[in-house]
């Protein structure tokens, strides 16, 4: 079954627009990675745009593994940190039924 990976991200106070820009960037590589069928970039509706959440459907965990380990050899982890209040939280979810 699928892998729903939800990646939380807490951007410091004011710095989520220029983050958002520039996760909205790099978000069509992620959709053309090998696994991954969907990518989807929010904004929490009551916290603000400081609070976003990458929710992405891969064919697998070791999809996804593959593909974090590609954007960290490419940096884009260090060029994202100046931004980012704390640790990125990552939430993997097993799909079980789809309706």
């Amino acid at each position: 079954m699928a892998v729903i990976v939800n990646l939380q991200i807490q951007c410091q106070q004011g710095k989520g627009p220029d983050f958002l820009a520039m996760v909205k960037e790099i978000l069509p590589d992620t959709r053309a990675y090998d696994g991954c069928s969907e990518a989807n970039l929010c904004t929490n509706i009551e916290e603000g745009e400081d609070k976003v959440e990458v929710i992405s459907k891969w064919e697998s965990k070791a999809h996804y593994d593959k593909y974090l380990q590609w954007r960290m050899d490419t940096g884009l982890l260090e060029a994202l940190a100046p931004y980012l209040e704390g640790e990125p939280v990552f939430r993997f979810l097993e799909v079980d039924t789809i309706y």
